[in-house]
């Protein structure tokens, strides 16, 4: 009777740990669709975008490296992360660039803790991050960037709507000294919590911020993290 019983025990303990590898199975699934329905498309964003010709040679330029190259995912590689998905790179009518990265975590307090860190690392990098735009800036200018002078760059922790959950935003800001001229680069880091989903917004543009469009792009981020929140298994 041992044998038989033996069997139905270990059976019974298969099948529980079967049960529980089938809900994350069924959560990671949902999450990679998740991930990849909330990053922006063309769709999201006013008339005159288009896809960037110079975006993916910048967004190569912002690695990191050491301890701050836990950036460089933008979410992805975090501890409790599930999936990620990036954006294509997007350019607008007036010298605009963007792009987004979205990524789902086991649960709220794995994203938190992921926010959080994120929020450390940025301060703390904030030298290697300002080096890391200068070097974007110059990819980005491509055969133009001889004439390129010097570039100096800053980041700081900036105030910006509140979208989902939590938003944590840092201000770029660049100046390029040309041969001719001095060129203002503005943009924002965005980083919007809902849930357990994070979306990181890079946005950029030559001259002054229109904080309209901006907040629009972010608002339509903040809002397919919601619809994509409400499609993860509870």
């Amino acid at each position: 009777m041992v044998a038989p019983i033996s069997l139905i025990l270990l059976a019974a303990l298969m099948a529980s740990c079967g049960g529980g590898t089938s809900t994350e199975d069924a959560y990671r699934e949902a999450a990679q669709r998740a991930v990849q329905d909330s990053v922006l498309t063309l769709d999201n964003l006013p008339e005159g975008w288009a896809r960037s010709e110079i975006g993916a040679q910048a967004l190569a330029g912002l690695s990191l490296n050491g301890d701050c190259a836990a950036l460089n995912g933008r979410g992805a590689g975090f501890p409790g992360e599930v999936a990620t998905a990036d954006s294509e790179p997007f350019a607008g009518p007036h010298n605009q660039q963007l792009a987004s990265t979205v990524t789902a975590f086991s649960d709220p307090e794995a994203a938190q803790a992921a926010v959080r860190r994120a929020n450390d690392l940025v301060l703390q990098c904030r030298d290697q991050i300002q080096e890391a735009l200068k070097r974007a800036i110059q990819s980005a200018a491509g055969d133009l960037g001889r004439l390129i002078g010097s570039i100096s760059a800053s980041v700081e922790p900036a105030q910006f709507k509140p979208l989902g959950d939590e938003t944590s935003a840092y201000s770029l800001k660049a100046d390029i000294s040309t041969l001719l001229t001095s060129i203002d680069v503005n943009g924002h880091i965005l980083v919007i919590r809902k849930g357990p989903l994070t979306g990181v917004l890079l946005y950029a543009t030559l001259g002054d911020l229109d904080a309209g469009e901006e907040e629009g792009i972010a608002s339509a981020l903040a809002t397919k993290l919601t619809s994509a929140e409400a499609s993860l298994p509870k």
